[in-house]
């Protein structure tokens, strides 16, 4: 087990990582002290047919006020101090209804969305964005550097890209109490250090954050 535990590696920053053992998820996670990243064992990762599953048990409509009050939220903190730069969006990871993406045409922005299980078609293949947005969708995400790279991909110099997922503690104890982990879709977890890690990785400035849960980057405009 000691072996193993020395093996594992940060996914964001290849730094050194704390391992215990999560007895309600019933599994090995690990915590990076550099990056702050926080990531569940590969055993942990559930197959698609049970991601799914749990996605379609979602029911979020533009019916649901306080949904669509929280994604206006979203928008007026990371997206509309910034309007005046952006033209085009992406919704990436629109979920069963794309409810942000509808929401992001009547503020004035020209909008596609994508959702591997229930808008598959990668309608951003060729195509590049002033806005990628990602809402509660990189928490299920294990290659998160490869997802980043695409984000950085399909968007114009200069661009942003304006995430939301709930920060974690950052200690082992609170961690452990922490409901978001509860999520077996939920894989991954990120502090706004960890975020300031992946951005300058990928070319972007960290441009803001809440501290809580939302974040915004912009891509290097000389890129």
């Amino acid at each position: 087990m000691n072996n193993e535990k020395i093996a594992v590696r940060c996914k964001i920053c290849q730094g050194d990582v704390a391992s215990f053992f999560d007895d309600y998820m019933k599994c090995q996670t690990y915590h990076c002290k550099a990056c702050e990243f926080i990531f569940k064992d590969e055993e942990a990762i559930i197959s698609e047919g049970k991601e799914l599953k749990v996605y379609q048990q979602h029911n979020n409509t533009e019916e649901n006020l306080g949904y669509v009050a929280m994604f206006q939220d979203f928008i007026d903190k990371t997206i509309t101090p910034h309007k005046a730069q952006i033209k085009t969006a992406l919704d990436f990871g629109s979920g069963p209804n794309p409810v942000l993406a509808k929401i992001l045409e009547r503020n004035g922005f020209e909008t596609d969305h994508y959702d591997k299980f229930f808008s598959a078609k990668k309608v951003y293949e060729g195509k590049t964005y002033d806005l990628i947005t990602s809402t509660e969708v990189i928490e299920h995400i294990s290659d998160v550097q490869g997802v980043m790279a695409l984000f950085a991909q399909h968007l114009n110099a200069g661009g942003y890209l304006a995430l939301m997922t709930q920060f974690h503690p950052d200690d082992q104890e609170a961690y452990l109490n922490w409901w978001y982990r509860r999520d077996p879709t939920h894989i991954v977890f990120f502090r706004p250090k960890t975020f300031a890690v992946i951005a300058q990785q990928h070319g972007f400035a960290l441009r803001y954050h809440d501290d809580k849960k939302l974040v915004l980057l912009q891509k290097d405009s000389v890129l």
